[in-house]
């Protein structure tokens, strides 16, 4: 294989990977619309378009194999961006799984609604949950669940394009912000439980006896959303790689482990 043919072929494979992310991306801003509106033909949509993501990503992976297989010898950038390609692309569906993960449980949900306990996030209360006991709602755990995600999706779309630019930089400081994504994470974890508790769950319950089975729910999608964030850092490990080298990666590896 010329070196021109594989360029093309690796030109080909990164305008893949980058389709992937941008289904993903798609997926993930419908998913949340659905949980803002309780749209559920949105979250059947995400449901199916789950396949497309899976499909892709087999097709960058036999790609990948093939020209690891081919093209021999491979050195330098082009033999650490093969490789890194099967893991970026696992990340990516794993990323579409947790989207559909997501729409299964907005279908769940939807059974369990009481007529008055379901509000749309435009109404929620916006108060932070602990201050005091009526913050703790259910509607403003769906506003904080919603920010959570918007944080998530911004983080993909800033490793997308890190990785379409092969900036490394970028890549660094976006593997930083995770951070900003867990710390999302760990407030509505807190405050998800804090409404389980019997202070605030015993009278929930007088009210609607299926709101704990919901807010169960509302925990599965927090962890849901917060995967992605993992899955967008490993990413950025990778792009580092790709355009750095090992030495630098195992550095970002170790920071991540601290």
């Amino acid at each position: 294989m010329t070196r021109s043919i594989l360029d093309t072929e690796l030109q080909q494979l990164d305008e893949q990977i980058i389709h992937l992310g941008t289904l993903v991306d798609e997926a993930l801003d419908k998913v949340l619309e659905a949980l803002e509106t309780g749209d559920l033909a949105k979250s059947g949509l995400v449901i199916e378009s789950d396949a497309a993501v899976d499909s892709l990503r087999a097709a960058v992976e036999e790609h990948a194999i093939r020209l690891l297989t081919l093209q021999q010898p491979l050195f330098g950038r082009d033999l650490r961006y093969l490789a890194s390609t099967l893991s970026i692309a696992s990340d990516l569906e794993r990323m579409g799984d947790a989207t559909e993960g997501i729409a299964q449980i907005i279908l769940r949900m939807s059974p369990l609604q009481s007529n008055t306990s379901f509000q749309t996030a435009h109404t929620a209360k916006t108060a932070p949950f602990g201050n005091a006991s009526n913050y703790l709602t259910e509607q403003s755990a769906r506003h904080s669940l919603i920010e959570l995600g918007r944080e998530a999706q911004r983080v993909l779309k800033g490793t997308m394009k890190a990785f379409a630019e092969r900036n490394s930089k970028a890549a660094r400081y976006i593997w930083e912000e995770d951070d900003v994504v867990d710390v999302r994470y760990h407030l509505v974890r807190h405050d998800l439980m804090a409404m389980m508790t019997g202070v605030h769950a015993i009278p929930a319950l007088q009210q609607d006896a299926k709101v704990l089975h919901r807010v169960t729910y509302l925990l599965w999608i927090a962890h849901k959303l917060e995967r992605i964030g993992d899955h967008c850092s490993n990413i950025c490990e990778r792009i580092v790689f790709i355009v750095e080298g090992e030495a630098d990666i195992t550095q970002l590896a170790h920071k991540q482990e601290t």
